[in-house]
């Protein structure tokens, strides 16, 4: 929000101004009232640019240099958020090529059912060089496919809940441009057994990509 702020200014990189930013910020005194409220809304009261996704401002990982992450980030049912589904470790550690999308829709959906599986059994997310795929099921007494498939029921609930709210595939959106974004976003889609325009259908059973 500074930074885009700042930005708008054309005062980015003056450190002397950051630190008084954020304590307008911190006091909520002037500017800082509005700045307070995100960059979402600094972008509809005052114009600076909107680097969010569904109102959450991004993590310090850049989708620009790791792309399935920046996927990620845009059909992420909470917005811009790198914990959503970790794709930026598969990236980091060299398992896939950063750059590109070709392929990574099926991973992807993967690893969010991977990762709704993580928080609502309430593992750490920082275990996973410590307890494997067999051991989570061993602990929640059921099969590591049953698991995935209830998180893919999970992220569809996430969605229609947010459909119903007006959300669809216009706000599966970065404020950049990926090479093959709008292919891997229709892929996406049909994977997960979606409408084109990101909408659950109302006959929406599991994805094709978590099995039946």
């Amino acid at each position: 929000t500074v930074s885009a702020y700042l930005a708008s200014e054309d005062e980015f990189g003056n450190a002397e101004l950051v630190h008084e930013v954020l304590d307008a910020i911190a006091y909520r005194e002037g500017i800082g009232d509005t700045l307070a409220e995100g960059v979402a809304r600094c972008h509809e009261e005052l114009g600076v640019e909107n680097w969010s996704v569904k109102g959450l401002e991004f993590a310090a990982h850049d989708g620009r240099a790791i792309h399935g992450q920046g996927l990620s980030y845009a059909v992420a049912n909470r917005g811009a958020d790198h914990m959503y589904s970790s794709f930026l470790g598969l990236e980091y550690n060299g398992e896939v090529d950063p750059e590109g999308l070709e392929g990574k829709p099926e991973l992807l959906i993967e690893q969010e059912n991977r990762q709704v599986l993580r928080d609502s059994g309430i593992f750490c997310a920082f275990s996973g060089d410590y307890i494997d795929d067999e051991q989570k099921a061993e602990l929640l007494d059921a099969d590591f496919e049953e698991l995935l498939a209830i998180g893919d029921r999970v992220v569809e609930l996430e969605r229609h809940f947010n459909n119903r709210r007006g959300f669809d595939r216009a706000d599966d959106r970065l404020p950049y441009d990926l090479p093959g974004f709008e292919a891997a976003l229709d892929e996406y889609y049909e994977l997960r057994g979606w409408n084109a325009d990101g909408t659950v259908p109302a006959d929406a059973g599991p994805s094709q990509a978590a099995g039946d």
